[in-house]
C-alpha cells in the first residue's frame, strides 16, 4: 500500500489516505488538497511538495483552487522563467519546509508504527495508519499546551 500524508506547518496531520498499488503522485494532489478544501473550509494558502507531484496541469488547478503559493519543482530541464521561478525564496523556503515533512513520514514509521500494520487486508491497514496517525497528533497537541 501507499500512504498520502497532509501536515500543516505546526506538525499536525490534518488527512491521509491509503491506496492500493503504487499511483502516481502526480494524480493524487489536487484531491488532496480538495479533501483539505472541503474538512476546513479553505484551501491550504501555500502547498509544497517533491517532484513526483510536478505537472503544469497541478500547478494550475490549485492555482484556480485559490491556493496562492505553489511550490512544485518541476522534472527534467527548466527553462530560464521555470528557474527563476523556482529560485524564488518563498520557493525555496516552501522546499525547505517540505524537506522536514520527510522526517514526519519517518517519525510516522519510527515511533508510530506505520511501518508494518498489524491488521490484516485494505480496512485493516488504513485502520492501523488512522491509529498512529491519531496518537501522534494527541502527542502534538500534548506537547503544544505544556
Amino acid at each position: 500500500y501507499k500512504a498520502r500524508i497532509d501536515e500543516t506547518e505546526s506538525g499536525f496531520v490534518t488527512g491521509y489516505e491509503l491506496y492500493k498499488g503504487n499511483p502516481a503522485d502526480d494524480e493524487l494532489l489536487v484531491t488532496a488538497v480538495e479533501q483539505h478544501k472541503e474538512r476546513f473550509g479553505s484551501v491550504p494558502k501555500a502547498v509544497a511538495t517533491d517532484r513526483g507531484f510536478g505537472s503544469k496541469k497541478n500547478e494550475t488547478k490549485l492555482t484556480e483552487l485559490g491556493v496562492s503559493r505553489v511550490s512544485i519543482p518541476f522534472k527534467g530541464k527548466k527553462s530560464k522563467k521555470r528557474t527563476e521561478y523556482e529560485s524564488q525564496l518563498w520557493f525555496k523556503d516552501l522546499q525547505r519546509y517540505r524537506a522536514a515533512g520527510e522526517a514526519k513520514i519517518s517519525l510516522l514509521k519510527r515511533k508510530y508504527g506505520l511501518n508494518r500494520s498489524r491488521y490484516r487486508g485494505f480496512a485493516g491497514s488504513k485502520t492501523w495508519v488512522g491509529l498512529g496517525i491519531w496518537v501522534h497528533n494527541l502527542k502534538r497537541a500534548a506537547q503544544m499546551i505544556k
